[in-house]
């Protein structure tokens, strides 16, 4: 395999990590603070980092400046991407738990796709169609207990993840062009600016009702998680994948969470697999081949043409 490959692979398994990984730091979260809180923080610290490694790399790569008529299409970006889908995922986890969660996420890719297909960005192809479902139904059975019945949470809780995942899939549709202009660097941080300076007054008084002083190092961890980790490092290399491969194909990594997820519950908690576990794993690995198969042509031949930098 060639070193670029390995590098591009490298990076989107630390991509699927950090998301999981999200999950669990923000239920951390929100028991120090309301959910409006926590985004705020999370993207307005996020906003302070990110303006240090636009400024660094800016100094060392002479980027790209910024257009005028940018200015709105990236706020337009901080409120599909920041102001609504954080905001509704965050409180959507705080009715629900991490696993059901990270199974109502997984419908984002058939959004992703539905909205690349309508702005003629991607092609509504057999495969694709086939390979979302199937993972879709992988990850349904995988949380099928073993009666086969499902475990359902609060109807509010599920509909706010479901808003908040359409809400992503759209930015990332959005978000496919803007990131070849400017590279992962800049987008990123301009459209955390943008998010910040749009939540930041609405979360900035549940953020000061909060006793710093008296926090656990897990608090501490965890909101260092949420806005350093998950959303400053794991945004650059989503920005990174992006230019690298198409918005449904990317968008279909999100149906390794509950995978993850599940294997970090069996062993950390020591729970048993079950035959659910395995033909729903199964299910979903299949669906990612079918997805992404389907460029893989084309995705050969941009790293042979331009190399991942």
């Amino acid at each position: 395999m060639r070193p670029a490959r390995i590098k591009f692979y490298f990076l989107i398994t630390t991509l699927v990590i950090l998301w999981c990984g999200n999950f669990i730091a923000l239920k951390v979260c929100l028991r120090a603070m309301p959910p409006l809180g926590v985004t705020a923080f999370r993207v307005s610290g996020a906003a302070v980092i990110l303006i240090f490694v636009y400024l660094f790399s800016r100094r060392r790569q002479g980027l790209h400046p910024l257009r005028k008529q940018d200015y709105i299409f990236f706020f337009k970006l901080a409120l599909t991407g920041l102001l609504l889908n954080q905001t509704l995922f965050v409180l959507g986890l705080s009715y629900s738990t991490v696993a059901h969660s990270a199974l109502i996420v997984t419908f984002g890719p058939l959004f992703t796709l539905i909205f690349a297909w309508l702005r003629g960005q991607e092609n509504l192809t057999s495969r694709k169609i086939l390979g979302m479902f199937s993972s879709i139904s992988g990850i349904v059975l995988l949380n099928f207990n073993s009666d086969f019945t499902l475990q359902t949470q609060s109807l509010l809780g599920d509909s706010f993840t479901l808003a908040g995942s359409m809400a992503f899939a759209y930015f990332t549709v959005l978000s496919k062009n803007v990131a070849s202009l400017y590279g992962s660097v800049p987008s990123t941080c301009f459209t955390y600016f943008a998010g910040a300076c749009l939540l930041l007054p609405i979360g900035l008084p549940f953020m000061l009702k909060v006793e710093w002083l008296n926090l656990t190092w897990r608090s501490y961890l965890a909101f260092f998680y949420v806005a350093a980790l998950s959303s400053v490092l794991a945004q650059l290399i989503f920005y990174y994948a992006l230019r690298r491969m198409s918005a449904s194909r990317l968008a279909s990594l999100t149906y390794l969470q509950p995978v993850v997820t599940t294997i970090s519950s069996v062993v950390v908690l020591s729970e048993k697999l079950s035959i659910n576990f395995i033909i729903g794993g199964s299910l979903v690995l299949t669906g990612i081949v079918l997805t992404q198969r389907v460029d893989s042509k084309q995705f050969l031949k941009s790293l042979s043409k331009g190399g991942l930098r």
